[in-house]
């Protein structure tokens, strides 16, 4: 469960920003995506909405705001020990229950809403398609619903609820190929405000936590582990290559991000030895799959917002240097 929390820390989308697209060849669903970002971005606002997760509910508030042209947002998880995040100016600041304050690059606060409000709409429409779905009412408060459906059986689809008089998101249903629900975000309360709060003011002039860098690997042929990914969904992209410290190991990991820019998948790989475990897994969390496999001496992770069986091959099918076909001794 600890990779699962780390992905949701490494995991943000590295594709370039949104794009303008010319409102007049626009859909009206791509038109209410362009509406739905604009008003994300520079609106002041208040969410509080719940993740519905199997038959798990947890609470979320979310607030928005612009502080003298800085864009500021705070995402605080109401349940359990305090959990928050702090975006302002391409860096989140993480404040979670057990860990030292740290921040990192990052276009958007994690999760689902903010992808939307992050990915580059031609790029999105490259992979999925883009459909009015019909109105509805979602926290008291008429909506607009529409489909990002993906061109490929590897990945979820979205319906996505956005208000008619704000353009705000009201609720986000993610689901699998056959239209089934995975994961659910749902408003109960929006409320919109002229100016910006005491509270994102403060926000707006925080000190952030010191950021956290991944060592790039340069040099492949240097690294200890010689490896490469086989089959990834069609679509994705490798945005990311480094090498990444993780709370449950004691060594870095080498870690590679794939992103089509509305969905994040990461993939670490680390050196284990003849006395460690097998630690074989597959599990899912809501829309999050994570899939361990250990392969001539090293155990992959794959872990991301996509079906288990997409989770499954991508592991299965990463590729071994011929130097490696037997276990590393583990690192002292």
């Amino acid at each position: 469960m600890l990779l699962l929390a780390s992905f949701s820390v490494l995991a943000e989308s590295a594709l370039s920003p949104t794009q303008s697209v010319e409102q007049s060849q626009a859909s009206p669903a791509l038109s209410l995506l362009q509406d739905y970002q604009q008003a994300y971005h520079q609106r002041q606002y208040e969410i509080s909405y719940i993740i519905v997760r199997q038959g798990h509910i947890e609470p979320v508030r979310f607030i928005h705001g612009v502080v003298d042209g800085v864009e500021v947002a705070h995402r605080l998880y109401l349940n359990g020990p305090a959990n928050e995040a702090v975006y302002r100016q391409n860096s989140v600041a993480f404040f979670e229950p057990g860990q030292q304050p740290y921040s990192l690059a990052s276009s958007r606060l994690p999760g689902m809403f903010g992808s939307l409000a992050a990915v580059d709409l031609e790029h999105l429409q490259d992979n999925y398609d883009l459909v009015i779905a019909g109105k509805s009412r979602v926290a008291g408060r008429p909506a607009q619903v529409m489909r990002i459906v993906p061109k490929t059986g590897d990945l979820y689809g979205l319906y996505f609820w956005v208000d008619f008089s704000s353009q705000l998101p009201l609720r986000l249903d993610v689901v699998d190929q056959s239209g089934e629900l995975v994961e659910q975000h749902m408003a109960v309360t929006l409320a919109e405000f002229d100016t910006p709060s005491e509270w994102m003011k403060e926000l707006a002039s925080l000190d952030m936590p010191n950021a956290v860098v991944g060592k790039d690997m340069l040099d492949e042929k240097a690294h200890q582990l010689n490896w490469k990914l086989g089959w990834y969904p069609k679509g994705m992209e490798v945005v990311q290559h480094e090498q990444h410290a993780l709370a449950v190991l004691s060594e870095s990991v080498d870690y590679v991000k794939l992103s089509d820019g509305l969905f994040d998948i990461s993939v670490y790989a680390n050196a284990i030895g003849k006395t460690n475990p097998l630690r074989e897994q597959l599990v899912r969390q809501g829309a999050t799959s994570l899939h361990t496999l250990v392969k001539q001496g090293i155990e992959f992770t794959v872990v991301g917002e996509i079906p288990p069986e997409t989770a499954s091959k991508i592991a299965a099918d990463v590729k071994i240097g011929p130097y490696l076909e037997t276990p590393l001794e583990p690192v002292q």
